[in-house]
């Protein structure tokens, strides 16, 4: 399992338009959630965590396949036009997954 993690901060006011163009078109069968935090502080900054159910080598053949890196681009391209700047942009492997106990 494999964790998107992005910050951006956004130009003002662009929130609702930045969210409508975060979700990939077409969604990607890899893809299990794309969550969308906003900061308590300065509501134009956003983290997207985006849960891929892939190993880092399937995500790797994935960038070999075209049809994927176009769609791809293009989000980032819609994603682009709303944001000033991109904080971290990292993918992190899911190392554990904790719970409360009996859960």
């Amino acid at each position: 399992m494999l964790l998107t993690v992005t910050v951006r901060r956004l130009k003002p006011g662009t929130y609702d338009a930045f969210r409508a163009a975060v979700v990939p078109d077409p969604w990607p069968p890899i893809l299990k959630s794309i969550q969308v935090l906003r900061s308590q502080e300065d509501p134009d900054e956003v983290c997207t965590l985006g849960t891929l159910d892939v190993s880092p080598e399937e995500l790797e053949a994935l960038r070999d396949q075209p049809e994927f890196l176009l769609a791809e681009a293009a989000r980032l391209e819609r994603v682009s036009a709303f944001a000033d700047t991109v904080v971290v942009n990292e993918v992190f492997e899911l190392a554990e997954e904790l719970s409360p106990p009996g859960a």
